[in-house]
């Protein structure tokens, strides 16, 4: 005798699975994007000491607050470097950053954007 119910996967949804989806929703609603990279051993035992330290008695933060907190404080540190530049307006086109001549003159040491643009590189070391 056939059955008349189809069968659609498995009925018994166990509770983490259903806390994932819950997640998953809540961080697409919020649009939360999700990044990964790759870092060096020493590299991530300064976060790790970084993250300890600046938390001070307190528990660590996590490496998503810190990461947060650094792209925060990175962007507040950019508007205001960006600000001071745009008070100097170009040598070579006359006008200001972060727009200026937009990139006509890069290079030349007259143009606004060469030494800006040195002022403004955050210095990395290869992995």
């Amino acid at each position: 005798m056939a059955s008349n119910l189809a069968v659609t996967g498995n009925a018994k949804v166990k509770p983490a699975t259903k806390r994932q989806q819950k997640r998953r929703a809540k961080l697409k609603e919020n649009k939360v994007k999700e990044l990964t990279f790759e870092t060096t051993e020493a590299t991530f035992a300064e976060l790790q000491a970084s993250m300890a330290t600046r938390a001070g008695l307190g528990e660590p933060y996590t490496v998503t607050e810190y990461m947060n907190a650094l792209v925060r404080e990175d962007a507040a540190r950019l508007k205001g470097q960006i600000a001071d530049a745009q008070q100097y307006p170009c040598r070579q086109c006359g006008k200001t950053l972060p727009e200026g001549c937009k990139g006509a003159f890069k290079g030349e040491l007259a143009c606004l954007h060469t030494p800006a643009s040195w002022k403004l590189l955050i210095p990395t070391r290869e992995l």
